[in-house]
């Protein structure tokens, strides 16, 4: 392949330890969806070499399955790919997967493209589906989603049959799983099919096209350098334009404090945040009580002045950007303030002692008097999110104490039960799966909040299939966790892409992989020499 004067963009999206309950797969792990932010002031940028440099951690693995390197991660699907990727509303796009079937939900064919070469010159096939699908069940950021496959079977060379121990109507938005060689999980760069292959041969590594790609226009640059830095040492990296791109979370907790003149993409993702209850305690009991904090909380105030409008409200527990979704579903409320009231007026709540905060009517007519605790992770846009719904919950009356911890105490606390509502963050996977917080024993209802009703919606919503009855599951779960708020979801969580000005065109990041689209990316670098 020729070498040519426009170069790949590179983007780092990484599955991350979720500031909540769980890792990149919580039960694992735009229109246009993605949201291209404009710099200001627009001014251009000089293009100083003609090295496109991404950030990678020379240490860490670049293993997709085992790995945990965030920026290594954010590498992998440049040399590996799996069997589908999500486009930018979360559907499955077929990669390597020829065609599929199923006949109930519960066992699927996949016929595997022919032809398909790994980096190292041998050809893909059903055994190496197979190997690498059974090695992220067993360990890694995979392991969740592919919790309910019963058993893998390759009748032959291109075909793999997976039997599921539950029926899903939607697996392949769970099959973006990178595939290896068999054989090769110890590797710590096993050979993948993608367009790129990780090149150790000189003074030091770097990404190059591979030869044994099928479709050798995909990659627009032969050569993508790696380059390593501190998180305190980026911005200025950046700035110089020995790092290109990297990734960024708005909700994180590093303070780049990166130049306003530069490119920035912003995509969605599956990472939903919530506010949960202790239903244990006697007034969060209560359905309408929950239901009357869901309304106090100004979801849109929290994604503006909070995360800079980089998220996506959620009044329902779907995303937004989920292609079942309808705004429709919302339950229209005319008044908040006087649906509250009444709620309160219904339970019997009042501020008898003119304190400004509400109590229980008493025996004798003694009120009670109530304080809430809401525990939130010290990480600093938690905490901002915590008290903008502190403040929306004592504006309507309710004493709220809010207890800031570190992550680990947080843990503790939420294991415990020591608390009344708590905030957190829980990745889904691509399916949206709620079993996690919702099912009864789930591994996140720290509040006991779960119910075989919520797990049968649930497992409805996931087994469903055809566009009417997948829309009917969707619209149902989401109304009965609406109308009795075992959980109040606040938003949905993006990501950021940034590039330098003027370097980079036709980019598309998607939770799934940062170079979807990959074949119509384009970068203006300067001329070597």
């Amino acid at each position: 392949m020729s070498k040519r004067a426009l170069s790949l963009l590179l983007a780092a999206a990484a599955l991350f330890l979720c500031a909540s309950c769980a890792g990149p797969d919580a039960s694992d792990p735009l229109d246009p969806p993605v949201e291209y932010s404009p710099p200001v002031p627009a001014t251009p940028v000089r293009v100083v070499d003609s090295q496109f440099t991404v950030r990678y951690d020379p240490d860490a693995s670049f293993n997709p399955i085992t790995g945990t390197s965030a920026n290594n991660m954010a590498l992998t699907p440049l040399l590996y790919e799996g069997l589908f990727v999500l486009n930018e509303r979360f559907e499955a796009e077929p990669v390597l997967c020829e065609s599929y079937s199923t006949d109930d939900g519960l066992t699927y064919t996949f016929i595997i493209k022919s032809g398909v070469l790994f980096s190292d010159g041998t050809e893909l096939s059903s055994r190496d589906v197979k190997y690498s699908l059974e090695q992220a069940k067993l360990s890694g950021r995979f392991k969740g989603r592919l919790a309910r496959v019963a058993g893998i079977e390759t009748p032959d060379t291109r075909t793999v049959v997976i039997t599921l121990s539950l029926p899903h109507g939607r697996l392949p938005v769970l099959l973006d799983v990178p595939i290896i060689k068999s054989g090769t999980i110890s590797s710590s760069c096993p050979p993948g099919t993608g367009p790129y292959a990780l090149d150790e041969t000189g003074e030091a590594p770097r990404l190059v096209a591979s030869r044994f790609y099928r479709d050798p226009d995909t990659a627009p640059v032969d050569v993508i350098y790696l380059g390593s830095c501190s998180d305190a040492q980026l911005p200025a990296r950046f700035l110089a334009q020995e790092i290109d791109l990297f990734w960024s979370d708005p909700g994180g907790d590093k303070n780049l404090r990166l130049t306003p003149d530069h490119d920035a993409w912003y995509y969605n993702t599956s990472i939903l945040e919530y506010v949960g209850f202790n239903v244990r305690s006697d007034i969060l009991s209560h359905t309408a009580f929950r239901r009357a904090i869901g309304l106090a909380v100004n979801r849109e105030e929290i994604v503006e002045e909070v995360l800079g409008g980089h998220a996506i409200a959620a009044p329902l527990a779907l995303s937004p950007k989920h292609p079942l979704y309808d705004g429709a579903w919302v339950t229209p409320v005319k008044d908040v303030s006087s649906e509250i009231s009444a709620i309160f007026a219904e339970i019997g709540l009042e501020d008898f002692n003119s304190d400004g905060y509400l109590e229980y009517p008493g025996a004798g007519g003694a009120s009670q008097p109530f304080v809430l605790s809401l525990l939130v992770h010290d990480q600093a846009h938690k905490v901002a999110a915590a008290e903008k719904i502190t403040d929306a919950l004592m504006s309507i009356g309710i004493n709220v104490e809010l207890v800031k911890l570190p992550w680990e105490s947080y843990l503790k606390a939420l294991e415990k039960g020591q608390f009344d509502l708590y905030l957190a963050d829980v990745y889904l996977p691509a399916d949206f799966d709620l079993t996690a917080l919702l099912a009864p024993g789930g591994a996140l209802d720290y509040g006991r909040a779960g119910s075989e009703e919520y797990g049968e919606a649930i497992a409805a919503f996931l087994a469903a299939r055809g566009e009417e009855n997948e829309a009917s599951a969707a619209r149902e779960l989401c109304a009965l966790i609406e109308q009795n708020a075992p959980i109040i979801p606040v938003l949905y969580r993006q990501y950021a892409v940034h590039i330098g000005r003027n370097i980079a065109k036709g980019v598309r990041p998607t939770q799934s992989s940062i170079f979807y689209n990959l074949s119509n990316w384009t970068i203006a670098l300067g001329a070597s020499g």
